[in-house]
């Protein structure tokens, strides 16, 4: 998931911006293997637009089967990654920005990567690919916000603001 939540409280997803974090902190992209793992992905507001559709068609009594029941399960995505990619990109933006020297990714295993970002490191090497053919089929929904690859500055730049922010508060 990726853009910044609507929510008072949390307004940040999880694997990318740790992605993002550790880049920061560790001056350097990790990658896990070769990268290659692929996940879906999809901005925040779109997957919100689904709710709302799912909620409006329980409020105006749909009672379809291809809507609810057995079949009324739903995935939103507007695209996919490979982990090595999104990290590779990251890296990237970071340089050429200044704030890390070198787009060189560093390799982590799966313990390294936890140590650095929880469990959700974990998901840098693992796959998970959807797509959301029920939502557009039967709710009409659309993914209308902007890529991941649209999004990556604005992940470095929001997390290059928390790590300041959190750097000050501990002064």
């Amino acid at each position: 998931m990726k853009g910044t939540g609507r929510g008072l409280l949390a307004t940040r997803s999880r694997q990318a911006y740790e992605l993002a974090r550790v880049t920061l902190e560790n001056k350097r992209a990790p990658v896990i293997g070769r990268g290659l793992s692929q996940w879906s992905n999809v901005h925040v507001h779109d997957l919100s637009r689904l709710y709302v559709l799912l909620v409006d068609a329980a409020v105006s009594s749909n009672t379809s089967t291809e809507v609810w029941g057995p079949h009324g399960y739903y995935f939103a995505s507007n695209g996919e990654h490979t982990w090595g990619q999104l990290s590779q990109r990251m890296a990237d933006y970071a340089v050429g920005k200044g704030y890390i020297e070198t787009a060189e990714l560093e390799n982590m295993d799966k313990e390294k990567a936890m140590d650095a970002a929880g469990f959700e490191a974990l998901s840098w090497g693992m796959n998970s690919r959807v797509r959301a053919g029920r939502a557009r089929e039967h709710l009409g929904w659309e993914a209308k916000e902007c890529s991941l690859e649209e999004e990556v500055g604005r992940i470095i730049e929001g997390e290059k603001n928390r790590l300041r922010k959190a750097a000050k508060e501990k002064k």
